[in-house]
């Protein structure tokens, strides 16, 4: 990499640590920084690529936005670059939940600390806002996209599980392939991008972890095992992974007790960055009786598991990725997808704000971060800032 690519790999890395500080509400208002950020501003991808990226990160398992974000580090520098963009995105988070799991015993009052974050979650739907009417005025544009985006917003407003984004992403595609019959040029393509080394990896490292665990019964191969097969097989983001990790690390393996476990849980979503970091709390935690030192590699370890089989994943697929595009049916499926996860975002934006209650005070704080990032161009960590701000005057 030239001076000129170093550089710019540079700066791409201080955009991704600025987006982890500032990236709450989960991955699809990680989408609308992203847009705001990488799209709008720095221009690293378009808007359809980074549309293209995502729902294919929804279609694997995995943290999503990690995935998405990973994949552009990739598509500017490699695989070095990918690595240090994981590294950068994931490494904030997971050391916050790790020093929340160190300090649990010592820090009182949860509910004081959630209530000085309380007006995060109103500006991430704000944020997720921005990224609709974004992704609607960058990509839906004939009758058959916008039929798409309105079925895709009323099917997940209305179907709120693991499996309904990624059912919609294909049904979007499905249907655009099937319908849409503008001639397209013939191209050659085959699968030849395509890294099946590190589909082999991904694989001996799972198969290796689960033969060890059940021979040794080792706490900290468990740890490894469970984890690295929960970020292989969820889907739709952290949400769906929590019931899974408190059925096994606290009814199962009790390596936590309830109260702990939900404490936690509360924080992570409080903080910004991935979700998934709450891996690195539930590795801490699982050594709390051991020492300081135990509970940092416990971190370590539960992080290292739940990032590495995404990430593997994306090394897999991606690369042929460009190769896969020139099918025919893969191309005319694109604007369906893109469509599809136009409506998806928008339906986000209703998601997001249930379970925070649509009093007027969220939605005013709703419409000022709307406004503001959209009509204002008020950079997102800024907005943040100020929403802490006024959480510690509410508070």
């Amino acid at each position: 990499m030239g001076r000129v690519g170093r550089l710019r790999a540079r700066v791409f890395l201080q955009d991704v640590l600025l987006l982890s500080l500032s990236a709450f509400g989960g991955p699809q208002a990680h989408i609308a920084l992203m847009l705001d950020q990488l799209v709008e501003r720095r221009k690293y991808v378009t808007a359809e690529e980074l549309l293209e990226l995502n729902a294919l990160c929804q279609l694997l398992p995995g943290p999503t936005s990690t995935q998405t974000i990973t994949a552009i580090g990739f598509k500017l520098g490699g695989y070095s670059l990918a690595w240090l963009t994981l590294l950068v995105w994931a490494f904030p988070a997971c050391l916050m939940m790790t020093m929340i799991a160190l300090m649990m015993g010592y820090v009182q009052g949860f509910g004081f600390e959630l209530r000085l974050l309380r007006f995060l979650g109103p500006i991430a739907v704000g944020f997720t806002s921005v990224a609709a009417v974004r992704l609607f005025r960058a990509t839906v544009h004939s009758r058959l996209e916008w039929g798409i985006a309105l079925g895709s917003l009323l099917v997940c407003l209305g179907l709120t599980n693991s499996i309904t984004f990624p059912a919609v992403l294909l049904l979007g595609g499905l249907v655009s392939m099937m319908v849409d019959r503008k001639p397209l040029e013939k191209q050659e393509y085959g699968f030849g991008g395509i890294q099946w080394r590190y589909f082999v990896l991904y694989a001996g490292v799972l198969l290796l972890a689960v033969v060890l665990g059940n021979v040794y019964r080792d706490r900290w191969i468990l740890l490894f095992e469970n984890l690295y097969r929960y970020g292989s097989l969820v889907f739709g983001g952290g949400h769906s992974l929590f019931p899974m990790m408190f059925e096994q690390f606290v009814e199962v393996k009790k390596y936590l007790s309830p109260a702990e476990f939900l404490s936690g849980l509360g924080l992570a979503q409080a903080i910004p960055g991935p979700v998934f970091s709450f891996a690195a709390f539930v590795g801490a935690g699982a050594f709390s009786e051991a020492g300081f030192p135990s509970m940092l590699l416990g971190a370590l370890v539960g992080s290292l598991a739940i990032f590495l089989p995404g990430t593997l994943l994306i090394f897999f697929i991606y690369p042929g990725w460009d190769d896969l595009k020139k099918n025919r049916g893969v191309r005319r499926s694109l604007s369906g997808v893109h469509a599809a996860a136009a409506g998806l975002i928008a339906a986000s934006a209703a998601i997001l704000l249930r379970p925070l209650g649509f009093q007027s005070l969220n939605l005013m704080v709703v419409a000022l971060s709307f406004l503001g990032m959209y009509a204002l161009h008020i950079p997102p960590i800024l907005l943040v800032s100020m929403g802490i701000v006024a959480g510690v005057v509410w508070a």
